[in-house]
């Protein structure tokens, strides 16, 4: 005789949820719950008031307190929403600003050199770790000044050999130090361009330190100016190479190996003082004690707590309701593995101490897996039927908006500079200035208020899902080069209308989801944005076959009852392991 199964009592605590409220993240939770719910299981979810959310000029996040207070239902999910309330902005941009500091200030540790250097052991990677100004671009050349101590974290394979070419506004000797080896003087004279190297023993990877007595600040320039590198190279068993000089700290966190970077920064978060993970939630927020005080009452009357999402406190919260209520704990952190405000201690021991970590693709989940955390990937689905309707009519956009004749680029997401929206403008630059008189068309909430300008530029903001849909039917080009994501969900829908996709090849959801050549291209900056999209708005063909293949990939997996199925198999493995 065949059992039953047993349904579940689920509890959900994140930072907003409706079924109107803006974002993918939000959007797929909502879609997740309601059909858990209709599925036969009691889902009920801990939130708060909040519609719209921000973050401030000075960091912190703010939240409107929007819905009403109290418990609804929905499609079967009941939605116990709580007040929330906006930090104070003095304590907040003070907290903000030590948060960052302390942040640099473990970059410039000797321990955190030391470990950075061996984790860049075999990569072959480098970067001006601490202690430099901008990368600044003079002609056809790039330099870079110091400050007084500045230090250059190189990986290789015996290395053998570093230099630098450098000159100096004053006279003054800089001492070169590299790991493990007495620092070296070099006598410069002002204006004269030298040469200093440093012989080593066969390093797989180095430190390079350089320092100069006193440094320059010169009239109507705030910085205070130590040498200026011309250049800078190594030489190892593969021969001699030069290093780019705009490889800082900032460049390697948007495009270093996302396995080295992330043990930089839980190496990071983990040295962290208890207090600034409390700087962090209170930052971050949703600041709300109801909420809180709800969530650890009510948590020991479900069999199973589900916390979202990273970098909001919601995420620790429901981890701690789950372990002093003995009850087993699934995080949905929606990761950004790029993203430094995801590495906090309270969010990496909400991870660690969990049944279970969503990562949304497989990707992502390995990355997780080797730190240590129980990563599996199922991720979202997508509602077939009607991204696939005969109704969705992308003429009809097109006659509604001007756009019948033009070739047509579409960008779909909140508009905030993470989302890529310059560089798919620069994209559209780049294929008008080869003759293609193509539009670009942007849709979605206004984050940032910065304005958007250019030939062929069309932002619409927010629009009705429908015409959301009408949108990725009428484009003959979908691109979306977002850095911060934890799986794309527009590539999908623009795949269900046949479309090919742009993605950032330095985002791990992006390569998770694209197959370069196959069903769309994965592209590493401006310029190559720019040329795949002009080669496939001159071969229509192309475009066809690309976004048939991807269509065709989202129908086979990616339907929502297939993902439901799924997901209750790994939310019922964790429930019977208590």
């Amino acid at each position: 005789m065949k059992t039953a199964r047993k349904l579940m009592r689920i509890m959900l605590v994140t930072f907003r949820f409706g079924r109107d409220i803006p974002g993918g993240a939000e959007r797929y939770l909502w879609e997740l719950m309601s059909r858990l719910s209709r599925a036969g299981h009691d889902v009920e979810v801990f939130t708060t008031c909040s519609l719209q959310m921000l973050r401030s000029p000075f960091g912190y996040m703010l939240w409107d307190d929007f819905l009403p207070q109290g418990v609804d239902e929905i499609e079967g999910v009941a939605i116990h929403r709580y007040p929330v309330r906006n930090p104070r902005p003095r304590r907040a941009s003070r907290y903000w600003n030590r948060l960052s500091t302390m942040h640099e200030r473990k970059t410039r540790s000797p321990e955190f050199v030391t470990f950075f250097c061996d984790a860049l052991r075999g990569s072959g990677e480098h970067c001006f770790l601490n202690g430099w100004h901008a990368c600044e671009q003079r002609g056809d050349f790039k330099v870079r000044w110091s400050g007084k101590q500045a230090q250059l974290v190189i990986a290789g394979e015996g290395i053998r050999e570093v230099w630098l070419e450098v000159s100096t506004p004053q006279d003054l000797y800089l001492a070169l130090g590299t790991s493990d080896h007495k620092q070296k003087r070099f006598d410069l004279e002002k204006g004269k361009p030298r040469r200093i190297h440093a012989e080593v023993p066969n390093r797989d990877c180095l430190a390079v330190s350089i320092k100069v007595p006193r440094t320059l600040r010169p009239p109507e320039d705030r910085r205070d100016l130590g040498v200026l590198v011309h250049g800078a190279g190594l030489r190892d068993e593969a021969g001699e190479r030069e290093l780019d000089l705009s490889r800082g700290w900032a460049e390697f966190v948007q495009s270093g190996p996302e396995e080295v970077l992330g043990e930089a920064l839980w190496w990071i978060a983990n040295k962290m003082p208890a207090r600034i993970s409390r700087m962090h939630k209170y930052v971050m927020g949703p600041c709300s004690s109801s909420l809180e005080r709800e969530v650890m009452r009510s948590a020991p009357g479900f069999d199973l707590v589900i916390g979202s999402m990273a970098p909001m406190s919601t995420l620790s919260l429901a981890a701690e309701a789950a372990a002093g209520s003995g009850r087993p704990f699934i995080a949905f952190p929606l990761f950004h593995s790029r993203d430094p405000n995801h590495y906090f201690g309270h969010l990496g021991k909400a991870m660690a101490g969990a049944r279970g970590v969503e990562a949304n693709l497989q990707g992502i989940a390995d990355i997780m897996t080797a730190w240590g955390y129980n990563a599996f990937a199922v991720g979202p689905g997508f509602e077939l039927e009607d991204l696939l309707s005969p109704h969705i009519d992308g003429g009809r956009f097109r006659r509604e908006f001007g756009l019948e004749a033009s070739p047509l680029l579409l960008w779909v997401a909140r508009k905030n500079e993470g989302k890529g929206y310059r560089e798919a403008i620069a994209a559209l630059e780049y294929v008008r200035s080869r003759g293609c008189q193509a539009e670009l068309v942007m849709i979605g909430p206004d984050e940032d208020y910065m304005p958007v300008s250019g030939e062929g530029v069309h932002y619409l903001g927010p629009l009705p899902r429908e015409k959301v849909l009408d949108a990725y039917d009428a484009c003959d080009v979908f691109i979306f080069p977002s850095l911060h994501e934890s799986f794309c969900l527009v590539f999908g829908e623009a795949w269900l209308r046949g479309k090919p996709v742009l993605g950032n090849g330095y985002c791990a959801a992006a390569r998770g989801n694209i197959t370069h050549g196959e069903d769309g291209f994965l592209c590493y900056d401006r310029s190559q944005y720019g040329q795949r999209a002009l080669e496939l708005l001159n071969d229509p063909a192309l475009a066809r076959s690309m976004g048939q293949r991807g269509k065709e990939n989202v129908v086979a997996s990616r339907g929502w009852d297939r993902i439901v199925r799924e997901l209750v198999a790994k939310l019922e493995e964790a429930v019977a392991a208590e």
